[in-house]
């Protein structure tokens, strides 16, 4: 079995740190007037992201400004991760972690985020997780395609797994936990399963009609939803 969980809303929370350093890296690097106004954040990809905000202050989304905006965010995600706390745990998250990585079935457990890794690390230590724990990972610029949607990172984790463990896995057997409609669709287009928790943008409502195999208000049931998992 493969568990893949979400980052932002699904683990922890940042208070829109992330998106601040984002905005700040934008304008000194282009114009103290690089706006992030209507930009959707939930469940996106950083580098679609980042190239959304380019097009949207009229600048092109070259590699190398895409490439200067991932090394600006990292470098103030960086830095204010050396003097305050940039991201909190979810009620229910580090249990959750802690339960799934020790139970008895030896499950691998993964990270499927729209998040560069060198900023997911610093969010996911920050909210005091081992980044140990995750071994099979997709992450945000991990697609293989020109024009990436988060829909692709489901095979890449299955990818993932079959070189770190040199045996194949029944996309039945891939789980992901998320908390958008995004994860949920990126899990069914790819025949895995999907567990939403309504600790994001996203209300319980939205997540149960977007085709989830469970949805729940957060992830405080840890016997609950091991013994779930662990039994479909």
């Amino acid at each position: 079995m493969l568990i893949l969980f979400d980052i932002d809303m699904t683990l922890l929370k940042t208070n829109h740190i992330g998106i601040d350093c984002l905005r700040d890296a934008g304008q000194a690097l282009f114009s103290d007037d690089f706006t992030i106004e209507g930009i959707t954040f939930g469940g996106a990809l950083d580098p679609v992201i980042i190239a959304d905000m380019l097009r949207l202050n009229n600048i092109e989304p070259a590699a190398e400004h895409i490439q200067s905006m991932r090394s600006g965010y990292h470098e103030r995600l960086e830095l204010l991760s050396r003097s305050r706390s940039v991201a909190q745990p979810l009620p229910g998250a580090h249990e959750l972690v802690f339960a799934t990585a020790s139970h008895h079935s030896k499950p691998a457990l993964g990270l499927l985020t729209g998040n560069y890794e060198e900023t997911g690390t610093i969010k996911i230590k920050a909210a005091g997780f081992d980044p140990g724990l995750f071994t099979i990972n997709a992450w945000g610029d991990s697609s293989p395609h020109a024009s990436p949607v988060r829909g692709h990172l489901p095979p890449v984790a299955i990818r993932n797994y079959r070189e770190v463990k040199s045996i194949d896995i029944d996309p039945q057997s891939v789980l992901i936990i998320g908390d958008t409609v995004h994860d949920v669709s990126c899990a069914k287009d790819n025949g895995c399963r999907a567990l939403a928790v309504a600790t994001g943008h996203a209300s319980f409502e939205e997540l149960e009609a977007s085709g989830a195999d469970w949805t729940l208000e957060d992830l405080t049931d840890t016997e609950g939803i091991i013994e779930w998992i662990m039994t479909k």
